[in-house]
């Protein structure tokens, strides 16, 4: 249904990446995570706090901490002052991207052109994320492709928002980021 940007590099980022048994660096407490646990749900949290290892997990990629705690924006994103990059970075406009979940269990996605952290964050907290990540920024790193049918039975790949710099079609090729997709059931 859907593919879009995971993250930050792993050496600007606190956290680190688990599949499915194999870790590429360990995960760190504190750090905001995506789980996905082996029926395919995902949720979002603090590493030790909100989720944890389990048998259940199936993988867990880390970023900043949270932008988005209890459904307010984390102590911090007001002034640029939290653990999110210098605050040039987070007061810089800019593309943005961030992956929330509300209080159903819902994913929320947000992403824009010409956002701060705030803007970004006010987004995810009016579309009622409880808890959220920030995943990328900057022109090339933010990319989300949705996936409909079309009339040969097959699936055509379209950009989220048209002015999204990359290809629809970015992650059907070698990439040297990485990604998360979203697929029905």
């Amino acid at each position: 249904m859907a593919t879009f940007n995971s993250g930050w590099r792993f050496k600007d980022l606190l956290g680190g990446f688990y599949e499915d048994g194999r870790y590429s660096r360990p995960l760190q407490p504190g750090a905001g995570s995506v789980v996905i646990d082996r029926a395919g749900r995902a949720t979002i949290g603090v590493w030790g706090q909100d989720v944890a290892m389990s048998p259940s997990v199936l993988a867990v990629r880390q970023n900043l901490h949270l932008v988005v705690v209890g459904g307010a924006p984390a102590a911090g994103i007001s002034d640029a002052s939290g653990p999110w990059g210098v605050a040039a970075n987070q007061r810089q406009y800019t593309w943005r991207s961030g992956l929330g979940v509300d209080a159903h269990g819902n994913l929320v996605y947000a992403a824009g052109n010409h956002m701060t952290l705030r803007v970004l964050v006010d987004a995810l907290v009016d579309a009622h994320a409880v808890r959220a990540v920030e995943l990328d920024m900057h022109p090339g790193m933010v990319a989300f492709s949705r996936w409909l049918p079309n009339r040969t039975g097959g699936v055509t790949a379209q950009n989220l928002l048209p002015t999204m710099p990359d290809a629809p079609s970015r992650y059907l090729t070698p990439d040297q980021r990485d990604f998360f997709y979203v697929t029905l059931r």
